[in-house]
């Protein structure tokens, strides 16, 4: 008797063991840097990848840019460059692109700045996408930068009502 107890514990804990696997594998394809903010000490996170996903489909929109497929991450600040919040890659050909954005741990900002901050990020990096097939100079990005910023800021505006 105490063996084939021995037995359903050991089975119990394996069938546990796969359960966690699983879950955790289908949810790290998409979502693995949250999961590791998790383990801080702030178990619910300012910045959800989910509200990063909405921000990109609601400006992707605006932006006429449904025929490309973005992803995004939620990264630690070492993974972008130095005092970037966020940045973009994306391949013209296949249409695809993926935005890295700062996650809410590393940022320098009042908590109540973050969420807005990181919004008005995900469009200055669309409006950079929306830019993609000008023939700039990847010399002097300055100019495209200032443009690309005041763009940004003046949607943000608008989508608040501010003048």
């Amino acid at each position: 008797m105490r063996v084939l107890a021995v037995l359903l514990l050991f089975v119990g804990f394996d069938v546990i063991g796969l359960a966690e696997s699983n879950s955790a594998g289908g949810a790290a394809r998409t979502t693995s840097l949250p999961q590791l903010r998790r383990t801080g000490t702030d178990p619910n996170p300012l910045l959800t990848q989910d509200m990063v996903y909405f921000w990109i489909a609601k400006w992707q929109r605006r932006l006429s840019l449904e025929d490309w497929s973005i992803e995004s991450k939620i990264v630690r600040a070492w993974d972008l460059p130095e005092r970037a919040v966020a940045n973009i890659h994306w391949s013209l050909p296949n249409k695809k692109a993926t935005i890295q954005v700062l996650n809410s741990t590393d940022s320098n900002l009042r908590k109540s700045e973050i969420l807005k901050d990181t919004e008005l990020s995900v469009v200055h990096e669309l409006v950079h996408l929306s830019m993609s097939k000008l023939p700039l100079d990847p010399k002097h990005t300055e100019l495209e930068e200032e443009a690309v910023k005041k763009l940004s800021v003046a949607l943000l505006a608008l989508e608040d009502g501010k003048k």
